[in-house]
């Protein structure tokens, strides 16, 4: 069969997956159609600042604009912004029968696919749940993310506020992950590399600050995640591991925390504290199962075949990329779509053999 005369492999979400999952199918001369429920692609790494210093600390945030600008001047790719999936069947001649919902009027638009990605992402945990972080209650506790876009605006004036210079800062790792009492006890892999390139940064800009990081289990795998952490201990970013439980807002507006040293209950006080927070699950990934007929695993992410086939879902013609499958960082989300990429032009193309 013809590329031109196949139906289009449509990709749901357009966050960095489904936009590297677009890219790699185009390139290949495949064409695709690309929904996205919000009203402009690029997801959370959009909203991302890059994290150089003087040097590349490889957070891959500087590639979203690209790949963005490569999507949306594609011919082979059509963008459709404000839209979600809400149905999904196989027809009878192995193609699929998607239908498209518009966000704004309700409207649905029936589509033909040779193939369905699922790559709508994940939903970053709202530590408010838990009152003892004080999140949403104390003005210094803010999470990772509020942090970034002091850093992408930069307006760290707005972050410090009134609180006297040097800054003493604290990071919190594992907020909403590693955590059974949530349901969420699994890392969430992309928190202490980003929590690390994070206080880099700061160190780069505000070199009299004080910095520490308290953390579970450091998560640094790699030969470059290793060198973060040595890069983290040169510049003299300090590293506990032990989470702190139960924040407390003192008079002064600064934060004291209790921690354990030695089997000695220590208490220490900063002025601004960050929660790297988890990955979590969509709240309608049930909904995009239950539409394309998929499992779930016990976290509610999207299940796949298995480690040994972690693209295909068990609905032949349904992928998945990126984290709507499970947690992961920039680097692994790109490489897992460029995975599900690969798997689609081979099953496409064995499937053009067969029907020959």
């Amino acid at each position: 069969m013809d590329n031109n005369a196949r139906p289009p492999v449509v990709i749901v979400g357009g966050g960095i997956a489904g936009l590297s999952v677009a890219k790699s199918l185009s390139d290949n001369g495949l064409t695709c159609t690309l929904i996205e429920k919000e009203t402009r692609v690029g997801g959370h790494v959009r909203s991302w600042a890059c994290m150089a210093t003087d040097r590349c600390l490889r957070c891959f945030c500087c590639t979203i604009e690209d790949l963005v600008e490569a999507v949306e001047s594609s011919d082979l790719v059509t963008v459709l912004t404000g839209c979600e999936l809400d149905g999904l069947e196989r027809a009878v001649d192995s193609s699929i029968k998607v239908r498209i919902k518009n966000g704004a009027n309700g409207s649905h638009q029936p589509l033909k696919a040779a193939a369905v990605v699922m790559a709508a992402g994940f939903s970053p945990y709202d530590p408010s749940e838990k009152i003892f972080w004080g999140y949403g209650a104390y003005e210094g506790v803010v999470t990772l993310k509020d942090l970034d876009t002091f850093v992408r605006q930069d307006d760290l004036a707005d972050f410090v506020g009134e609180m006297n210079q040097p800054l003493k800062l604290a990071f919190f790792q594992c907020v909403g992950s590693r955590d059974s009492s949530i349901g969420a006890n699994y890392c969430s892999q992309y928190c202490c590399k980003a929590a690390l390139r994070m206080a880099l940064r700061l160190r780069e800009d505000k070199p009299d600050w004080e910095i520490t990081i308290f953390y579970v289990d450091l998560q640094v795998a790699g030969k470059f995640a290793g060198s973060l952490l040595s890069l983290a201990r040169e510049k003299s970013i300090r590293l506990i591991q032990g989470v702190p439980g139960e924040i407390v807002r003192r008079e002064d507006g600064t934060l004291e925390i209790l921690r354990e040293e030695n089997g000695l209950n220590v208490r220490e006080v900063y002025d601004r504290i960050v929660l790297s927070v988890g990955q979590h699950r969509l709240p309608d990934s049930s909904h995009l199962a239950s539409v394309a007929g998929l499992e779930t695993d016990r976290f509610g992410f999207l299940g796949t075949r298995g480690t040994q086939d972690p693209c295909r879902t068990g609905v032949d013609g349904v992928y998945v990329a990126g984290t709507i499958c499970g947690p992961k960082d920039i680097e692994q989300t790109v490489e897992h779509a460029g995975q599900t990429a690969a798997a689609i032009l081979a099953d496409l193309k064995r499937s053009r053999r067969t029907q020959k």
